[in-house]
């Protein structure tokens, strides 16, 4: 994004916004997941005062816990696909959000905009167009894109930005295949709390496998009902946990449809539907593996997790898992197909000791590649071009983002 006010080093120019004007986060969404954990993971890295734009929700009450001013956004639609109806309910919803990033940006004059996701990418990116004394724009990018409409916006948004940080690789190259966006494109994964996430032994009991997080389509809850009914034909004694909550259009209707395929013969008894937990760490502890089932993830956060509490991950071989889950520390499967899922639940739930193993080698690797203060440094390196100096000391560590 051009900004004839500022410098290219990204040091305010004379009459800009100084470095005591506000850091000012926007999120599309109020629903609390694992992209806004990260979300909030940042603002605490940032030095001086941050506000934070969002719909009231979980996220805004849980940003106020974490002492970050909020402003309270209106709430509109997710869906930005289907129909010419949706298509415009969308067009109107994004205008509608840029329309108050832009009031709000001109009151408060933020030193920078961090616009978390792709619609606030959109949206801030249209609205600081018209200020005359734009602020910066970091575009925190955190999901691959969806239909060639939207990505050209997304695209085009990025282009604008001052710097683009993508969560993981997949998501860097999904957004700028050819690279024309350079040393503006930088990847910087988020990480976990290790002591949150501490390592514990296997349980005792019948092998149990662990789906945990949003209960959505795309992330294909069913493949694992059918890959655990196909995997009991070898290991009579399997279970599965599908926990967490649904979300989105159709969420009932998911949530009945994974009921009822749940006490069929093959899985009656078999299949627990907790809904949302307090404790991701105690669930982990209780499961002999993690098994994710997303063929298009984006990062996997609760892949990171999993790992970091000694847990084996058995996950496709697509996207994000690609670059957290290795030979050792699980099994990677041919996404969508619930076959091939089942034969690495058997490799690795079947082998106690194996399992093991694969947890320890799992949590070594969380350690050296995951950990939350690593994470931090990452995100602090990438914005530094940017915000200058986030943690005081942030911009001389010796990690920084990593090269696209």
């Amino acid at each position: 994004m051009s900004h004839p006010s500022r410098r290219s080093d990204g040091v305010p120019a004379p009459g800009d916004p100084g470095p005591s004007a506000p850091v000012l986060f926007v999120s599309y969404s109020g629903l609390w997941g694992g992209s806004e954990r990260i979300l909030l993971e940042a603002a605490g890295v940032v030095t001086g005062p941050v506000v934070l734009l969002c719909p009231e929700g979980e996220l805004a009450a849980r940003a106020r816990d974490a002492r970050v001013a909020v402003l309270t956004a209106r709430a509109r639609p997710l869906e930005l696909r289907g129909g010419p109806g949706t298509a415009a309910r969308a067009a109107a919803a994004l205008a509608g959000h840029a329309a108050e990033v832009r009031r709000v940006a001109r009151a408060l004059r933020p030193r920078a905009v961090v616009a978390w996701g792709m619609r606030s990418g959109i949206a801030a990116a249209a609205a600081l167009l018209t200020l005359p004394r734009a602020p910066a724009l970091v575009f925190q990018h955190v999901d691959l894109l969806p239909g060639a409409r939207v990505a050209g916006l997304v695209r085009a948004a990025a282009r604008r930005a001052d710097r683009t940080i993508a969560l993981s690789r997949a998501i860097a190259e999904d957004l700028d295949p050819a690279g024309r966006l350079g040393d503006r494109l930088v990847v910087a994964e988020p990480g976990v709390d290790l002591e949150r996430f501490a390592p514990s032994p296997l349980p005792d009991g019948p092998p149990t496998a662990l789906v945990l997080g949003a209960i959505v389509g795309w992330k294909r809850p069913d493949v694992a009902l059918e890959a655990v009914a196909l995997a009991a034909r070898r290991l009579p004694e399997l279970r599965l946990v599908v926990a967490g909550h649904a979300v989105g259009e159709g969420s009932d209707g998911l949530l009945e449809a994974l009921r009822r395929r749940a006490a069929r013969p093959d899985l009656a008894g078999r299949v627990e539907l907790p809904g949302a937990l307090s404790d991701p760490a105690a669930a982990l502890a209780g499961a002999t593996c993690l098994l994710h089932c997303a063929e298009a993830e984006p990062f996997g956060l609760v892949l990171v997790e999993a790992m970091a509490c000694g847990r084996p991950v058995v996950a496709p071989a697509a996207g994000g898992p690609l670059e957290i889950v290795d030979e050792d520390s699980g099994r990677l499967y041919a996404p969508g197909d619930a076959a091939a899922a089942a034969d690495a639940l058997v490799a690795v739930v079947g082998d106690r000791d194996l399992a093991r193993r694969a947890g320890e080698h799992g949590r070594r690797r969380a350690a050296e590649r995951f950990g939350l203060e690593e994470a931090r440094r990452r995100w602090a390196g990438a914005v530094w071009p940017v915000l200058g100096a986030a943690t005081p000391g942030e911009e001389r560590a010796g990690t920084g983002p990593r090269p696209i």
